[in-house]
C-alpha cells in the first residue's frame, strides 16, 4: 500500500473528533473544530514526509498546530459560537488545554508507526521520459529523491527507441515538446498515461526549474502574461496589516527605542528597491547595522561586523520587517509576494538570469514562498534556485496559497529558518 497523505488525514481527523468530543461533548465542535487544526497542521507541515519520519519532529509540530489551532478556535467560539448555540460554554478553554495536550502525542504515535508502515515494500511507478537524457537526468534524479512515487527508467528521443519500450510503464513523461510533436502518432498507440513535465516538477520540487520554461516556453509566456492579482487578496492585506500594525506597535516602539539608544539615528533604514513591472519604491525597515563602515557601492560588505546588539536580535525574528506593514497597508507591498530586490542587484540578476522579470508581475511581498522554502541566496546560483521558488508562486498565486505562506511564515521564524 503507497504512502497517502489522504489516508493519514482521515484517521487524524477522527481523532481530533474524538477528543473533542470526549472533552466538550458537543457533536457540532467535535464536526466543525478540527478543520482549523488540519489548517495549523498543513501549514506547520507536518504531514511532510522527513518530518513524519522523525518522532521528535513530528510532536513538536504536533503540538504547536494544536496550541495555534486551538487558541484561534477559543477566538471562534467567543466571537460566534457562544453566540449562536443554545448551549453555550459546552467548549471551554480548559477542555481546549486539554485537548491538545491529550490530541497531539495520539496524532504523532499514530501518524509515526502508520507513515513506516504505508511505506515499506512500496515499488515507485515507472515512467518513460520523451526527451534527451543528457538534459534532463539532473532533473529527474532530483524528482526521484523528494518523491517515492516516480521512477524514470528510459528517455526516448526518436522511434526507434519507442519500439524497445518495456511493458510494465505506468506512463510517459513529455519533457520535450519538439520530440513529442514528431512521435504523437506513435505513443497515442500506446494506450499508456501522458503526464507533461511541469506538473510533475511543479507538485514534487514546489517550483519552477528554469529548464521548464527554456522547453514549454509557450505555455509558461501564457501562464505569466494572465496573471491578476485578486481583491480577494488586497482586502487580506488590508485587515491583517491593520491588526498587525496595532498588535505590535509596543514591539515597534520598543525597537524604536533600541535603535536610537544604542546608535543614534535614523531609526528607520530607506532604499530604493524595485516594485510590481518594475516600478521602484521607498523600501523601508528598522536599522539593524552599524552607519560605521556602510559601503553604498556594497551594502552587504561587512554585516556581521556592523550588526548592532539589537539589531541581530530583531533579524532573528524579524522585527526589522515590521515597518514594511505600513507599505503593505498603501498597497505598495502585499503580505505575501516575491522580495523586492535592491535596484542595482535586479539589474544585474536581469542581464545574467533569464526569467528574472518575471517575478515583477505580482506585487512585492513581506513574505514569500521562496523565503519558506529556501535559504538566504547569498551567489548567483543561489539567487537562481532562489527565483524558481518566486515563479512557483508567480505563477500559482492564490487566496489559499498566501494563507499557507503567512501561516509557514510563523513556522520558518520559530524553526529560525531562511533568515540572515
Amino acid at each position: 500500500m503507497r504512502y497517502n497523505r489522504f489516508i493519514l488525514v482521515l484517521i487524524d481527523y477522527a481523532i481530533v473528533s474524538i477528543f473533542y468530543w470526549i472533552f466538550s461533548g458537543s457533536i457540532p465542535a467535535s464536526i466543525l473544530l478540527p478543520i482549523v487544526i488540519f489548517i495549523a497542521l498543513f501549514s506547520f507541515r507536518s504531514y511532510e514526509k522527513e518530518h513524519l519520519s522523525d518522532f521528535n519532529e513530528s510532536l513538536v509540530r504536533a503540538f504547536v498546530s494544536l496550541i495555534f489551532g486551538n487558541l484561534i478556535n477559543y477566538v471562534l467560539l467567543r466571537l460566534i459560537y457562544l453566540s449562536l448555540m443554545e448551549t453555550p460554554g459546552r467548549v471551554r478553554l480548559t477542555g481546549l488545554v486539554l485537548h491538545t495536550i491529550f490530541t497531539a502525542p495520539s496524532l504523532t504515535l499514530i501518524n509515526f508507526f502508520l507513515f513506516k508502515a504505508l511505506k515499506k515494500n512500496v515499488a515507485p511507478a515507472r515512467f518513460a521520459v520523451v526527451g534527451k537524457k543528457e538534459e534532463f537526468e539532473q532533473l529527474f534524479k532530483e524528482i526521484e529523491q523528494k518523491s517515492e512515487d516516480y521512477c524514470f527508467v528510459d528517455y526516448i528521443s526518436d522511434e526507434e527507441h519507442l519500439k524497445r519500450l518495456n511493458s510494465d510503464l505506468s506512463g510517459i513523461v513529455i519533457a520535450d515538446y519538439e520530440i513529442f510533436q514528431s512521435l504523437k502518432h506513435k505513443l497515442a498507440n500506446n494506450h499508456l498515461q501522458l503526464i507533461f513535465l511541469p506538473h510533475i516538477a511543479e507538485t514534487v520540487l514546489k517550483r519552477i526549474p528554469l529548464i521548464l520554461i527554456d522547453k514549454f516556453n509557450g505555455y509558461y509566456e501564457t501562464s505569466f502574461n494572465k496573471i491578476l492579482e485578486t481583491v480577494l487578496k488586497r482586502i487580506l492585506d488590508i485587515v491583517l496589516s491593520t491588526i498587525l500594525l496595532v498588535l505590535t506597535s509596543p514591539a515597534m516602539l520598543f525597537v524604536s527605542l533600541a535603535i536610537y539608544l544604542e546608535d543614534g539615528r535614523p531609526i528607520i533604514y530607506r532604499q530604493k528597491r524595485v516594485g510590481k513591472n518594475g516600478e521602484e519604491f521607498e523600501f523601508i525597515k528598522f536599522r539593524s547595522l552599524k552607519q560605521e563602515g556602510f559601503d553604498p557601492k556594497d551594502p552587504g560588505r561587512n554585516i556581521e561586523q556592523r550588526l548592532l546588539k539589537i539589531g541581530k536580535f530583531i533579524r532573528k525574528y524579524r522585527l526589522d520587517e515590521l515597518p514594511q506593514l505600513w507599505l503593505v497597508l498603501k498597497g505598495t507591498m502585499s503580505l505575501v509576494g516575491p522580495r523586492p530586490e535592491m535596484v542595482e542587484y535586479h539589474l544585474k540578476y536581469c542581464k545574467q538570469i533569464p526569467y528574472y522579470d518575471y517575478r515583477l508581475k505580482v506585487k512585492p511581498g513581506l513574505t514569500g514562498w521562496a523565503q519558506i522554502m529556501y535559504k538566504y541566496a547569498s551567489n548567483l546560483e543561489e539567487t537562481k534556485v532562489k527565483l524558481q521558488y518566486d515563479l512557483y508562486y508567480v505563477k500559482n498565486c492564490s487566496f489559499l496559497l498566501d494563507l499557507k505562506i503567512i501561516m509557514q511564515t510563523l513556522e520558518t521564524v520559530l524553526w529560525r529558518r531562511g533568515a540572515r
